[in-house]
């Protein structure tokens, strides 16, 4: 799909390198500069605690992906790849780290790539791409106002970034134009994807990015450096990428040759770096590049990181990032964390992943004897052959039909693409059980209950929620549990797995934030069309 997009993309990736030495000039106006202001920026980074970065601001109840994908996953031990040293000379080894991102206006537009979140009331509008048939159909979210990267008048990428803070949905679209004041878009491409799952594109399709990747939780944000951490890799652009991709990603953009890394290549800064003499808010960005690195993911400017534009970026200082040079980096092999293809999930070995927030953890077991009345502020990732044990939780279950023996009733399905059917050739306990699957393409086949298991909360309890799901291998699995103030999604929990193929126990526990409120609960398994995937003995009960 090179012939559209990429040309498009290198023409501003190039326009940005000859104007890069003019931005500082033009961003002191601010008057954000000097010792003052990096004492400032200090004090900010020093007193913010750090578990505000890891959900999405404007949409405190959604994580930025789930705890276990490979955004979050920590690579600073893993193999340098065989062919790193050919990949940096590609990007350049004299061309500099740039952060592609600031506060201001620069051409006309922000200085990074922009998001908005919406209500899930937000009206849907049509969207018509040049490349349908690797888009995700609309309608889409999109306000009329919605902001454009590059400004309203840019000729360059355009991507629009819009998250569904109650569906917990993310939306992009690449070179979008609004038409008829907003009431339709035209549009590259496009893409969805359900924040709390880590089911990939299909093979072979592209998205609002060139790698097939999601946006937005690869851009650096200026919340989470002044909170102290960047809990995610750091999406990045090289100017020659090879005709191939590799995972994580779903989708190439040709513009080299063999020697050129693909796109989804890993590459981190090198332990032996020293950032002492970086400024605080680049501390923190230098050490995420050790900890979690950079996944390339456009084709642009070598080395560009990507961000979102804020008005408390200090641009002076992160000019300063340009004396990292590119031989400082190197590239990583990630193989050995890979589940499976199509799926963002990660393999850790058992170990704990980086912890997400209160409103978006996760926990994989019930104590049999517990009293805790709040679920600990960590997330447990269950390897992908291991099958969660959770023990037997006291009487009272809540859902009304968990065993599936003689009907459907009280379960639906959670998107028009799913098939919801009933099957006695394969159950976990009794004789039957529910059966999911897709009416076409790849993606999440959702059940959920139907109507709510519990109507309305009790304040300071515990619910527990358990599933067995019988997933072909390698595919992700996911249990989530919303809790719902009328139509509004106020929390949500998510436990995520990789099928073995057989029967597995996935379990999440929530606390609900107050009394009054409904809980729902889902499956969500990314299938292929082809495949389909048991859920048995569903539960629900409060502790």
């Amino acid at each position: 799909m090179f012939h559209f997009e990429c040309a498009r993309r290198l023409k501003r990736s190039a326009r940005g390198a000859d104007n890069a030495a003019m931005i500082p000039s033009l961003r002191l106006r601010r008057g954000t500069t000097g010792v003052a202001a990096l004492a400032a920026a200090a004090a900010i980074l020093q007193f913010v605690p750090p578990s505000q970065a890891s959900t999405v601001p404007g949409a405190p109840a959604c994580p930025m992906t789930p705890a276990n994908s490979f955004w979050h996953a920590d690579v600073s031990a893993l193999p340098v790849h065989a062919q790193s040293s050919t990949w940096v000379s590609s990007v350049g080894t004299g061309s500099t780290l740039k952060a592609d991102f600031g506060s201001g206006i620069w051409d006309g537009g922000p200085i990074g790539i922009p998001y908005t979140t919406v209500a899930g009331t937000q009206a849907r509008v049509p969207v018509s791409f040049d490349y349908a048939d690797e888009s995700d159909p609309g309608p889409y979210p999109v306000p009329a106002n919605a902001p454009i990267e590059g400004g309203p008048s840019s000729s360059g990428d355009r991507h629009v970034l819009v998250v569904d803070r109650d569906a917990c949905r993310l939306w992009e679209l690449y070179s979008a134009y609004p038409q008829n004041g907003g009431t339709s878009w035209t549009a590259g491409s496009g893409a969805t994807w359900d924040l709390g799952s880590n089911a990939m594109r299909p093979l072979g399709w592209t998205s609002g990015d060139a790698a097939g990747l999601p946006i937005l939780p690869g851009l650096v944000r200026y919340e989470e450096v002044a909170a102290g951490e960047i809990d995610h890799a750091i999406r990045f652009t090289a100017p020659r990428t090879a005709g191939a991709y590799v995972w994580p990603a779903s989708h190439k953009a040709q513009t080299g040759g063999a020697s050129d890394p693909p796109m989804g290549a890993f590459f981190r800064l090198k332990a032996s770096f020293d950032i002492s003499g970086y400024s605080a808010q680049n501390q923190v960005i230098l050490r995420a590049l050790k900890k979690h690195g950079m996944v390339l993911a456009d084709n642009g400017s070598s080395w560009f990181m990507s961000g979102a534009p804020n008005a408390g970026w200090n641009d002076d200082d992160l000019q300063r990032l340009r004396t990292v040079p590119g031989s400082a980096f190197e590239a990583v092999d990630v193989s050995s964390i890979k589940v499976s293809s199509t799926s963002y999930a990660v393999n850790t070995g058992g170990t704990t992943t980086t912890t997400a927030p209160p409103s978006t953890t996760t926990s994989t077991t019930v104590p049999p004897s517990s009293t805790t009345t709040t679920v600990p502020p960590t997330t447990t990732t269950v390897p992908p052959t291991t099958t969660t044990t959770v023990v037997t939780p006291p009487s009272g279950e809540l859902v009304a039909n968990p065993g599936f023996e003689s009907s459907l009733a009280n379960w639906g399905t959670g998107n028009n693409a799913t098939t919801l059917t009933r099957t006695c050739a394969v159950a976990h306990s009794g004789a039957c059980a529910a059966e999911i699957g897709r009416r076409s393409s790849t993606g999440d086949a959702v059940m959920d209950d139907s109507p709510n298991s519990v109507s309305s909360t009790t304040a300071g309890r515990v619910y527990a929620a358990s599933a067995w799901i019988k997933a072909p291998a390698g595919r992700s699995v996911t249990l989530r549990v919303r809790e719902y103030r009328g139509s509004k999604v106020t929390q949500s929990r998510t436990t995520t797995v990789t099928g073995t193929g057989a029967w597995q126990q996935v379990a999440v526990n929530s606390a609900p934030a107050a009394g009054g409120t409904g809980i729902s609960i889902d499956v969500l398994v990314s299938l292929p069309s082809s495949l389909r995937a048991q859920v048995d003995d569903v539960s629900l009960r409060r502790l």
